[in-house]
């Protein structure tokens, strides 16, 4: 390996580090913004679902915007460009936040809808190209070795980050100037890590494509390939219903538990180390059993344990530290699975056209459904009707429709290819950012990237990896 590729590779886990703040900051669901935006400018359901569902719309447009944009921009283009435009709007508005309406939540909302469609629209195609750029310059036989190394630091970094945000929320819970702090150090070290980017020299990164192939005969094969339009199918499924109550637990917890930021913030670090803790173990099950035993199952204890939300009160909140807890190491089983079956049922002629059919897919799913329910939502406080009672309906609703989901889950034939050998760049990021709602704060700057297992050879270890290593997307 040449001093420049080892250069690149410490600027690469400098840049995953600086910019982790950043990216739980990213997604409106999250505990902060949500926080900022019901407790602190109080804006109505419908107007938060709009915003939480920008990010999704932001990623279905790719499919359609891409072969445009490839026109003109190279992977490192898109990425420079494309982040710096979302560093200006993050710090524009940690500037300006103490400056807006308190008492006018009409306006707030219409200033963070503004805010969040040219900072979800920034961040999707920024993601887009550093997902095409990072293959430029990462050698493919260390790819498995290197991401995980440097999740590890960015896992570190997600629960020091969550620590930070907990004991701020947690002393000065509705202070404007909390949330503008947070916004500073997330804006702050996000502009380090653009700067990272550009210590980064590449060879090809001047003249390599965004997009390698013939984008539109690609599509056609994929929408043609009748197990890989099954598994959409059912992603877009368990997504649409995951996304219907999951952005707004945090204001069921909020406004109806009447706990505060800071406490969510441990379910937040509760989840997060539970699912890192159990993503090997959920590896090396899929390695024994499948990837669609593991979906099942994982989906089964979790969505088992959600039924638990329609019951809880104030006085029976404390219930939900064990929830979390067991939520996110459940999940995990989700999220791998789905991954490792994505790298085996994807046409794999089609790879790129049919990553982003499977994202587009499942990002209307998830971006229609926040909508709707902050429209129920709405039409509830209009009418007069129990919130309380909406958000109960929901709680039971939305575990049974995902456990139908299994029901379909069944028709989906594993192929018996080993998912080992491929790299599937940005396959899961709409479920990733679905489950941040669930507290998985550390999947907001990872995506999972198969590791090629060993050859056997002389000596006491000859066993292949058990399961596929976590990297960065």
């Amino acid at each position: 390996m040449d001093a420049q590729t080892r250069s690149n590779l410490r600027y690469g886990i400098a840049d995953g580090v600086l910019a982790t703040p950043w990216t739980i900051l990213s997604l409106p669901a999250g505990f902060i913004i949500s926080a900022l935006l019901n407790l602190h400018y109080g804006i109505r359901p419908g107007m938060f679902g709009l915003i939480v569902s920008l990010p999704a719309w932001a990623n279905a447009s790719q499919i359609l915007l891409l072969p445009f944009l490839a026109r003109f921009f190279t992977a490192r283009d898109m990425t420079l460009a494309m982040s710096w435009l979302n560093v200006g709007l993050w710090g524009m508005l940690a500037a300006v936040l103490p400056f807006l309406p308190d008492d006018n939540r009409v306006a707030a909302g219409q200033i963070f809808l503004i805010f969040y469609i040219l900072a979800s629209a920034s961040a999707s195609f920024l993601g887009l190209g550093w997902l095409a750029w990072i293959r430029q310059w990462v050698p493919p036989e260390i790819r498995g070795v290197y991401f995980g190394r440097r999740n590890r630091y960015i896992a570190l970094v997600t629960l020091a980050f969550l620590i930070v945000s907990m004991v701020l929320l947690g002393r000065y819970p509705d202070s404007v100037a909390t949330y503008q702090a947070i916004l500073i150090i997330g804006a702050g070290m996000r502009f380090g890590s653009v700067l990272m980017q550009h210590r980064i020299i590449d060879d090809h990164s001047t003249h390599e494509p965004l997009v390698q192939g013939q984008w539109w005969s690609q599509l056609r094969v994929a929408l043609r390939h009748p197990g890989f339009i099954a598994f959409i199918g059912f992603n877009a499924w368990v997504n649409f219903w995951i996304n219907m109550t999951g952005p707004f637990g945090t204001v069921f917890v909020y406004e109806q538990l009447h706990l505060s930021p800071g406490q969510f913030a441990v379910f937040n670090i509760l989840s997060t180390l539970t699912g890192a803790l159990t993503m090997p173990l959920w590896g090396k099950f899929i390695d024994r059993r499948g990837c669609v035993p593991a979906i099942g199952l994982g989906l089964l204890m979790w969505q088992t344990q959600n039924y638990l939300w329609a019951v809880l009160t104030p006085e029976t909140s404390w219930i939900l530290y064990p929830m979390w807890l067991w939520g996110g190491g459940t999940a995990a089983a989700f999220l791998l699975g789905s991954f490792n079956l994505l790298l085996k049922i994807i046409p794999q002629e089609a790879k790129t056209a049919g990553i982003s059919l499977n994202l587009a897919a499942t990002s209307v799913a998830a971006g229609a459904a926040p909508i709707i329910a902050g429209v129920i939502l709405d039409l509830g406080q209009d009418r007069g009707w129990s919130e309380l009672l909406i958000y109960r309906i929901g709680f039971v609703l939305c575990p049974t429709a995902i456990l139908l989901s299994l029901l379909l889950l069944k028709r989906i034939r594993e192929p018996d290819s080993d998912p080992r050998y491929s790299t599937v760049w940005g396959a899961t990021r709409m479920l990733r950012q679905s489950l941040q709602s669930f507290g998985l704060a550390a999947l907001a700057n990872t995506t999972l990237v198969g590791r090629k297992p060993r050859q056997p050879g002389p000596g006491p270890d000859n066993s292949s990896p058990a399961s596929p290593e976590k990297g960065e997307e």
